[in-house]
């Protein structure tokens, strides 16, 4: 049994599946595909261990690699590429921002062609923004998740360095050991640091990188204490408890906080999925009624409207429910 499309192409169906939801499998199929190879990038390792691996890498991988390189030096000047860059590091993928852009590329291709074939040009103008839009979604909240639990371990993990202080440590080795018994991702963090010392950059330059990658003036704090410790020494674990202590406080601020916003933000989220869940049960209950918007130019205009004014609002109602502290 044959399909034919709009402009002429056929493609067989099976059981009687329309093409849409051929294209929809494919499309989920290559979104896993991608998703499990971004996770399988994403590994905590040993820097030695990652040496060895690396002297072993295959003819392929070297392969990879030296096309990544070829990628990464004419992105090197762009911007958003060095954006990404950061947010990779940061949550500790494996992977360049030319191979990023590359996975995104790949996908968003195959999504525009599959919404061409199947629903014309409305759909695949659709699919070459949101895939994309998508892509940069899931990585800023993985970015997201990744600052937030170095936010919360940062208390446990001053108290552990000063601890380490007192009980006759170097830095050097206070922050080894914190490296070793924090949780991720404080540990790979802590371990970068150590890293770059041994290969001749100071704890300052690195703890700095550190902070401006994790975007944590919490930790601006503890760079700044170790800064006047070199300088004009001290006693750091004194001032590691102090920050560590005023650390916590603010936390509980902010939880407090969130606990009285939670309404509003909640009210957003509502008033944001209202709308498309509504036209989702009216396509479905009715879809001659719902087809006066989808079958013709006025009514994909009045949709572009509404999708613009729904983003805006959503914008507008997250940022008068999120505090800055």
């Amino acid at each position: 049994m044959v399909s034919s499309l709009s402009f002429g192409l056929a493609i067989p169906t099976v059981g009687g599946l329309d093409p849409l939801l051929l294209w929809g499998g494919v499309l989920v199929v290559l979104g896993l595909v991608v998703a499990f190879t971004i996770e399988s990038q994403t590994r905590e390792i040993d820097p030695e261990v990652e040496a060895e691996m690396a002297d072993k890498a295959s003819a392929l991988g070297r392969l990879r690699s030296g096309v990544g390189a070829r990628a990464e030096r004419q992105l090197r000047n762009v911007g958003v590429a060095q954006a990404v860059r950061i947010k990779l590091e940061v949550v500790g993928a494996n992977m360049r921002p030319a191979e990023f852009f590359g996975s995104v590329g790949f996908v968003t291709v195959v999504a525009v062609v599959a919404a061409f074939t199947s629903r014309g040009p409305t759909l695949a103008l659709a699919a070459l923004v949101l895939v994309p839009l998508i892509a940069m979604g899931v990585l800023n909240r993985k970015v997201k998740k990744q600052r937030s639990n170095f936010a919360e371990q940062l208390p446990e993990m001053l108290q552990l360095l000063a601890g380490s202080l007192r009980a006759g440590m170097s830095l050097t080795q206070a922050l080894a050991a914190v490296g070793h018994e924090s949780p991720s991702p404080a540990r790979e963090e802590i371990r970068k640091v150590m890293t770059e010392n041994r290969l001749g950059r100071g704890f300052v330059v690195s703890m700095r990188e550190v902070a401006e990658r994790m975007e944590s003036n919490d930790f601006e704090w503890v760079v700044s204490a170790v800064e006047i410790h070199e300088d004009i020494g001290g006693n750091l674990a004194d001032v590691l408890d102090r920050v560590a202590h005023t650390i916590r406080a603010r936390n509980r601020v902010q939880g407090q906080v969130k606990a009285l916003s939670a309404e509003g933000r909640m009210s957003g989220h509502v008033m944001t999925l209202l709308p498309p869940g509504v036209f989702a049960i009216m396509a479905t209950a009715n879809p001659g009624y719902a087809a006066e918007l989808t079958d013709n130019s006025a009514g994909h205009k009045v949709l572009g409207v509404a999708v613009i004014m729904l983003f805006l609002g959503g914008v507008w109602l997250r940022k008068m429910a999120k505090f800055k502290f």
